[in-house]
């Protein structure tokens, strides 16, 4: 199946299809996106037209598009699948969990779980696959960890919350997906009863009343998974990024000041969410001089926008704008907790193995392309 244009890759960089479209002009149109009713589409590359869209939730709505309303999926806690004024209810109930205090109280247990995982990482034995050993079960104790989840719980939802996008056997991916389903459930309704200081505790305590149970779930559900998978993807890119740069390594062991400066430009230079939801007009609007007839779809390339033709992986760029969050009233709620696990979990990696290196050519590393998932890579064979 041919993947649509914004999610098409030459490793990790934009196909040149798509370098040769955004010099046309910031917006085309385009009909690859699958599931939108047979609505006309458009793609769009520009930084500006993207900043636009994504800011404007009066006129561009990120519901799913669909002709009936009562065949909308209403996913509670998706914040994604929700405009104004749901969305503000929700979102206002959530912040909170993700203060810069909150996040620093967090950080010595995140400290703690990096350790330990990168512990077990080493345990295994050069070469190992950083993928299975370290990107994915560090964040998703993190993640359980961040909710409230009881520690003798976190291993076996960390391993069901892996095979629900990684197994390749299709009953053992819905199985574990129900599991996780019913697990937030049983957790949500453990919160409601003695909140504690977790994230659905502390949204208990103090907006309780704000929030159905249903929605309780959905948000434990979606904070869990996404915690986990998004955080996942990007650490396994960001230490790709590192490994095939060795001078950029080197500088970041040399210089570990640096660090902040790599998370921004691993988060631009991955661009592990290559498209937001489509946006769908809700009134006739023009952009870049295209008019845009109400119900049409748009769907905003981050990879367009966030990477320039020919740019290089260099931790030390002065300019370090980027929309890898998002934008607007949908700006990544998780961005601060993505950003502290870099923090604490790139100078470590750089740290503990300073002969870290691929073991397999570059060409053998495979890829999963970022739909429905954020993009990712597959395995990440490691030596030291």
């Amino acid at each position: 199946m041919t993947l649509p244009l914004p999610h098409q890759r030459v490793w990790l960089d934009p196909v040149p299809e798509l370098d040769e479209l955004r010099k046309d002009g910031p917006l085309h149109e385009y009909d690859s996106e699958p599931g939108m009713d047979g609505r006309k589409q458009w793609l769009v590359t520009g930084y500006d037209e993207v900043r636009q869209i994504l800011a404007d939730h009066h006129r561009f709505s990120s519901a799913r598009p669909v002709d009936d309303e009562a065949d909308r999926a209403r996913l509670p806690g998706i914040l994604q699948a929700y405009d104004p004024p749901e969305h503000t209810r929700l979102r206002r109930t959530v912040s909170p969990a993700y203060s810069a205090r909150r996040m620093e109280r967090l950080r010595p247990r995140i400290e703690e779980i990096v350790e330990d995982g990168l512990d077990d990482f080493e345990s295994v034995g050069s070469p190992a696959d950083f993928v299975r050993h370290a990107a994915w079960p560090i964040p998703a104790f993190i993640a359980c960890e961040f909710l409230g989840v009881p520690r003798d719980d976190q291993a076996e939802l960390s391993r069901m919350i892996r095979e629900t996008r990684e197994s390749k056997i299709p009953r053992q991916r819905v199985a574990s997906g129900l599991g996780v389903v019913n697990y937030t459930e049983r957790l949500a309704a453990s919160k409601r009863r003695d909140p504690d200081e977790g994230m659905i505790g502390a949204l208990v305590r103090e907006h309780g009343d704000q929030v159905t149970d249903e929605e309780l779930a959905g948000l434990a559900e979606a904070s869990l998974t996404m915690a986990t998978e998004q955080v996942a993807a990007q650490l396994a890119v960001a230490v790709l990024l590192l490994v095939s740069h060795p001078a950029q390594l080197a500088l970041l062991r040399e210089r570990p000041e640096l660090v902040d400066g790599a998370i921004e430009e691993v988060l631009r230079y991955g661009s592990v969410v290559e498209a937001p939801s489509p946006r769908v007009a809700l009134a006739d609007v023009r952009v870049a001089g295209r008019d845009i007839r109400a119900g049409e779809v748009l769907t905003c390339s981050m990879l367009a926008i966030n990477r320039a033709p020919g740019d290089r992986f260099d931790i030390t760029r002065r300019d370090r704008t980027h929309l890898s969050f998002g934008h607007g009233i949908h700006h990544c709620i998780g961005a601060p907790l993505v950003r502290l696990e870099l923090r604490v979990m790139l100078p470590a990696v750089v740290r503990r193995f300073p002969s870290l290196r691929l073991a397999v050519p570059e060409e053998e590393l495979r890829f999963k392309p970022g739909r429905p998932a954020p993009f990712a890579v597959e395995e990440l064979p490691l030596e030291w």
